[in-house]
């Protein structure tokens, strides 16, 4: 007897087994997945492409759009805080960025976006970019490149705090 009454049309087959739709395994091969495919290639998500936001990052703000602050306040961390290749290392950019009066997770939002790959340092353009988000927020604007880029083509930039720094 089945739960529909007495008459039992469907049996299936003890050594069949059968995917989502009822077809036969052996119709598709023989797989135990939800729609007959155990290919992991089929179910993989494409990765984020870090490299072209770096790339991105790194290539928005170029030293003629921004103020002299920027300039002044990179040329300041660089001779305290550089490596030999002309980058400032990640403890300097901290270090100015801990100096702000931002909330944590502000903070860490900056520098993830301004150093997307999590590099050990990062170049003129990358800080160029992470100055202009510090402005940002600290005008209670949005921090996102969106916003940066709005205000570089708008040719106005929001005037950090960094005189500490320059000291």
């Amino acid at each position: 007897m089945s739960l529909f009454g007495d008459d039992n049309t469907f049996t299936p087959s003890r050594n069949q087994k059968s995917n989502l739709f009822d077809e036969p395994a052996s119709a598709k091969g023989q797989s135990n997945s939800l729609f007959a495919d155990d290919s992991a290639a089929a179910w993989s998500m494409p990765t984020p492409k870090k490299a072209a936001r770096a790339n991105l990052v790194k290539n928005l703000l170029s030293s003629a759009q921004v103020p002299d602050l920027y300039i002044d306040t990179y040329d300041a961390l660089l001779a305290s805080n550089g490596s030999g290749g002309g980058a400032i290392g990640i403890a300097g950019i901290r270090g100015l960025v801990d100096s702000t009066n931002l909330d944590f997770d502000t903070k860490e939002k900056i520098l993830g976006i301004a150093n997307p790959e999590s590099k050990p340092e990062i170049g003129r353009g990358e800080f160029n970019v992470l100055l202009a988000l510090i402005g940002l927020a600290q005008e209670g604007e949005e921090v996102i490149l969106d916003s940066v880029d709005d205000r570089r083509k708008s040719m106005f930039f929001a005037a950090t705090n960094f005189d500490s720094v320059l000291t």
